[in-house]
């Protein structure tokens, strides 16, 4: 579902405080992207440490988070999608299955298009949201397609409006 682009970012904000076991899962944007001189795995940090929500790296961003100091697992798109179907799996040992609200950040358009499409159909137990500048119809919650400074000003409220 789309939002107005100004109610976005605190709607997203209270999905993920409300979230029991939320997940950040990027792809290969968060290493290629800067908003205004900031790259995009920056900005997922921030979200990740605002409400210590695990982060699953896919393609080769691994490398970005470890040079960041920054503890993230490393898994393809289409693994963690497969594994998300199954209410048993947690990719944090620490808090109990499943994981009920997964956000996408930085994954090409047609990889995330079919993740979320697999998961819309197939893992009933969660909630999706995409945190990238375009519309994406497969997720629960999508920013509308936007231009890189508003995508820039919407990321910074969302960081901001969860705490």
């Amino acid at each position: 579902m789309a939002l107005s682009p100004d109610k976005a970012p605190m709607v997203y904000a209270s999905l993920t405080k409300r979230a029991k076991n939320p997940l950040l899962i990027v792809g290969k944007y968060v290493l290629e992207v800067e908003l205004g001189g900031k790259k995009l795995i920056d900005y997922a940090i921030e979200i990740a440490k605002k409400r210590d929500i695990p982060v699953v790296a896919t393609a080769h961003t691994l490398k970005g988070f470890l040079e960041r100091n920054f503890p993230a697992i490393s898994m393809g798109l289409v693994d963690i999608v497969n594994r998300l179907q199954d209410p048993k799996f947690t990719v944090d040992p620490k808090r109990p299955p499943p994981h009920d609200l997964v956000l996408f950040l930085g994954i090409t358009y047609q990889f995330a298009s079919q993740g979320l499409s697999t998961l819309k159909h197939f893992a009933p137990h969660l909630k999706t949201v995409t945190l990238c500048k375009w519309y994406h119809p497969n997720a629960d919650w999508s920013f509308p397609n936007m231009k890189d400074d508003e995508w820039k000003t919407k990321l910074e409220e969302f960081i901001k409006a969860l705490g």
